[in-house]
């Protein structure tokens, strides 16, 4: 079997979600005529070791993709491994020559797919998509080594057509439809529907996607209970590429285990979206800031020593400062360390860690070397320009730092390096992990608006190094440090943006408006302000984000808002760098589900908010 091509991403086809069929446009190299110059021509081309051509020339993208054509793949894609021996055949339609005869007889045996009855498997019958997302789910979960695998939350009721879904393919469907491997078909699932084989070859690519970052067996969760008295918990943004997982966040990990030997070290991601992603595609459960503060406590944890990852004491360090302050009384002491760049003497200590790591590639006087940060449009910002400084200080002239989301740009980074008369660059994430920013905003050489592509037309050749901070003796030691240093929450001496006062306020609230504080579950959504109006027992909120980062709100889920015809809310932008939204409010002191659409990723993300009555001060 040939090598399969597997890209770090792939955009998932427009037409295929509106069901478009396909027509032949040119003739394609790999031999099939009806698929060239089409929209499923890279699909098919990268799956045409697992799917076969039904002649030649025609690989009949619009036929429907057959039961023996779909276990087929996913044996090839298993590595067509041997069957048990003394194992027969119980299906009368299935032949003993049949091309498929192995990968049906495997896929019975795996459980994977089961005959129509007991002795036929309707090999040339058509796959309706709520079976295709069984089958796949069921392969899937034996790959991962797990029983099964399921989504946490439910994204498949967004679809009008939902409830038409089969009770016995309803878990894998919501599974399916939450991977994005089934994407709907003109707004609807069409869950007894069929399949053609170009969508077929979508699925399976969108799936061969997903699961291209590494084997997450490698990593430790570190979710485990029977925790002592003494616990340190490591608290990171996250990431679901797992080899780098394990290489960056998993190699902190094990540094501080052994800095602190009477610890008990465990695990807490900030980002909810990287844990579902990782409990949907792996099966392993990592638990957030607040299920590993309760399993502490539950645990009976008495001394709690937190140590974050992050590069600066930003919006989400003061969620996790605010996280915390909610649990002083359930412990007898909780200490916090500091971010990895807090002091001058970590900027130091940093910058001359990322010289030494990329010396070796960058000693031609050639070479420059472009560190990519996150950005942010908190003030802590500041921590690039200061790291920039820290370079020129130190004569490491070929070394600039730029960011995704803010300044500066790979734009301008570029420029800055030709300037300065380089001909070669080094790409390199100035972050713990060299996780999606890294591959896809930098690496990514088919995305024109990735670092690659921008430092390229640029003139410049370009070398991505997919290594996070994170793996760095250096850096490790570093948070190692800022571990032992540690402080009671209220003497670390390091400013938290935003720290709001949360004054007393009235709880039951009768007509009338009110400024309120909001919390939002999720990082990375930052709430300037909140003014609460409250009429004839209806509640609406004129809710005010601190950036431009988000320029529509829906009241529901983000797989909703993707489907609204209506309701979806447009923000008002102050020129100042604000952007107000209009919302309604079901209910106060409760989680409720909203959806914001990032202008940069045009992509909707799911955001969780709970309006507290408490805070609620009148105007």
């Amino acid at each position: 079997m040939r090598k399969l091509h597997k890209p770090a991403a792939l955009l998932l086809a427009l037409v295929v979600a509106l069901g478009l069929t396909v027509t032949a446009l040119a003739e394609e190299e790999t031999g099939y005529t009806d698929v060239a110059g089409t929209w499923a021509e890279e699909y098919v081309s990268r799956v045409s070791d697992l799917i076969d051509g039904r002649t030649e020339t025609a690989f009949a993208p619009n036929e429907n993709i057959t039961r023996a054509e779909l276990v087929t793949a996913l044996y090839r894609l298993a590595g067509s491994p041997e069957l048990p021996a003394g194992g027969r055949n119980p299906f009368a339609d299935v032949a003993e020559d049949a091309a498929y005869r192995n990968a049906v007889l495997w896929a019975q045996d795996k459980g994977i797919a089961g005959g129509k009855t007991e002795t036929s498997f309707d090999p040339d019958g058509d796959v309706k998509r709520q079976e295709i997302a069984k089958i796949l789910n069921l392969y899937a979960a034996q790959e991962a080594g797990r029983e099964a695998l399921t989504n946490r939350v439910d994204v498949m009721s967004a679809y009008p057509d939902a409830g038409e879904v089969s009770a016995w393919a309803a878990d894998c469907m919501n599974w399916a439809v939450a991977s994005e491997f089934i994407t709907g078909i003109g707004g609807k699932l069409d869950p007894k529907g069929t399949a053609t084989r170009a969508q077929a070859a979508k699925i399976l690519c969108a799936y061969l996607d997903d699961n291209a970052t590494g084997d997450a067996a490698k990593d430790n969760p570190r979710n485990q209970d029977g925790i002592g008295k003494k616990e340190l918990l490591v608290v990171s943004f996250g990431t679901s590429f797992n080899d780098n997982r394990a290489a960056t966040i998993g190699a902190v990990e094990a540094a501080l285990e052994r800095a602190f030997p009477d610890y008990d070290v465990r695990r807490a991601f900030t980002a909810d979206t990287i844990i579902e992603h990782i409990y949907r595609r792996d099966g392993e459960s990592i638990d957030n800031v607040k299920q590993a503060l309760e399993r502490a406590k539950k645990n009976g944890v008495e001394e709690l020593l937190v140590q974050p990852t992050h590069l600066m004491n930003g919006w989400e360090y003061g969620d996790l400062v605010k996280a915390l302050e909610k649990y002083e009384g359930g412990f007898a002491s909780i200490k916090l360390g500091a971010p990895l760049l807090t002091t001058d003497g970590d900027f130091a200590r940093v910058a001359e860690a990322m010289i030494g790591a990329t010396g070796d590639l960058a000693a031609d006087g050639k070479t420059a070397v472009c560190w990519m940060g996150h950005g942010t449009e908190a003030a802590s910002n500041g921590i690039y320009a200061k790291m920039q400084k820290w370079f020129a200080d130190a004569g490491a002239d070929n070394h600039f730092v730029g960011t995704v989301e803010a300044s500066p740009t790979a734009e301008e980074l570029a420029e800055q390096v030709k300037e300065a008369g380089y001909t070669r660059v080094i790409l390199r994430p100035m972050m713990i992990v060299a996780g999606d920013h890294a591959n896809n905003d930098m690496a990514d050489e088919k995305d024109p608006e990735s670092w690659y592509s921008v430092f390229t037309a640029a003139g410049l050749e370009v070398q991505c190094e997919l290594k996070g901070l994170g793996e760095l003796k250096e850096i490790q030691d570093l948070l190692a440090a800022h571990a032992r240093d540690a402080k009671p929450l209220g003497d670390t001496g390091i400013g938290v943006e935003p720290n709001p006062d949360n004054p007393d306020g009235k709880t039951a609230l009768a007509d009338g408006v009110y400024a309120i504080q909001v919390e939002c579950e999720q990082s990375m959504f930052k709430i300037d302000s909140c003014t609460l109006t409250v009429k004839d027992g209806s509640m609406t909120a004129e809710l005010v984000l601190g950036s431009e980062s988000f320029d529509k709100m829906f009241a529901g889920t983000a797989s909703a808002a993707k489907l609204a015809k209506e309701g979806v809310v447009d923000g008002v932008k102050d020129g100042a760098g604000k952007t107000t939204f209009t919302l309604s409010v079901a209910e106060l002191d409760k989680a409720l589900d909203y959806a914001a659409h990032s202008v940069n990723r045009d992509q909707w993300y799911d955001r969780t908010l709970t309006f507290q009555a408490d805070t609620a001060k009148a105007e």
